[in-house]
């Protein structure tokens, strides 16, 4: 029990702060939460993928391990959302809505600083964090994009809108600079360092304001089946894959936490910007981040005396 609240007080308690101010500031000062959203995608989130991935020491066999896992998660997740739409009957536009956001979980604003405090800046769980991101986002940026604008927009504009993500670029970038060790100079790893620095305190407050504008009814019913998916059945499935991969120790428990976060807050984006059941999206979004604080202190404290 100790432990339990150890990890409430001392881990989930400083995101929630933070959340809270971004929460806050946007209803007190009426922010811009486009203007978050494009700092955090098209500034922060490059700087942090390649200087983490720049300096990682993960071998090649668990970035493999790594890849593996997140596409398993990701087709049962796929697979589970088709079932619920089959047995419940849903339409094709809520079915997607579904899909996206199960599929796809808030690695970057909440994974990434949840690996920092649980893991205090080890720089193995870290990367391990920043890949499982990478992933993620090239996924949710392609597949994902496709799927919530394939209803209404032709497949020639969902390409333009997955090329439009920077995350590619800077993965093929930092792949070659690794590739054909090219040393970058001091004048640019010092930046790219402060903004990664940044990363955690911005990633969160931008959730917050990112949650500010959602608009949202407080009808739970219908969300309780994605909730009880997202925050419950994922991490399981998580645990069950790492222990048939055969991983253990500060990998298996990053693996495992990372993929017990929320519904990530682009699923109710893109939800809205291609009118694809954009206030179901939006309410998955946002009761999966209130309940996460309970369920993933017991993923934490399960995975770290566990595996």
């Amino acid at each position: 029990m100790t432990i339990f609240v150890h990890i409430i007080l001392k881990i989930m308690l400083p995101i929630m702060i933070l959340i809270s101010v971004g929460f806050i500031a946007n209803k007190s000062l009426n922010l811009d939460s486009r203007t978050f959203a494009k700092l955090f995608i098209y500034v922060f989130v490059p700087a942090i993928f390649f200087s983490k991935i720049y300096y990682a020491s993960v071998p090649l066999k668990e970035v493999w391990f790594i890849l593996a896992y997140i596409m398993a998660i990701q087709v049962l997740m796929l697979v589970i959302a088709a079932l619920c739409t089959r047995i419940f009957a849903y339409p094709r536009s809520k079915s997607v809505a579904l899909g996206n956001a199960i599929m796809y979980f808030n690695s970057g604003n909440y994974g990434l600083p949840l690996a920092d405090l649980v893991f205090k800046g080890l720089p193995n769980a870290i990367t391990i964090q920043v890949l499982i991101m990478l992933i993620q986002n090239i996924t949710s940026n392609t597949f994902g994009v496709f799927r919530a604008s394939s209803a209404n927009s032709s497949r020639r504009q969902s390409i333009r809108n997955m090329l439009e993500m920077p995350t590619l670029y800077v993965l093929a970038v930092v792949l070659i600079v690794r590739l054909f060790r090219i040393e970058v100079p001091e004048q640019i790893l010092v930046p790219l360092k402060y903004v990664s620095d940044g990363f955690i305190g911005f990633a969160l407050i931008a959730l917050g304001v990112q949650l500010a504008e959602i608009k949202l009814d407080f009808r739970f019913g219908d969300v309780l089946l994605p909730c009880c998916i997202r925050l419950l059945l994922s991490p399981l499935l998580g645990y069950l894959i790492v222990l048939a991969l055969g991983v253990k120790g500060i990998m298996a428990q990053s693996m495992v936490i990372g993929v017990a976060t929320p519904t990530a807050v682009n699923t109710a984006i893109l939800a809205l910007q291609y009118n694809n059941e954009s206030e179901y999206a939006s309410r998955i979004v946002y009761f999966t981040t209130l309940f996460s604080p309970v369920s993933l202190s017991l993923v934490i404290f399960c995975a770290t005396n566990y595996l």
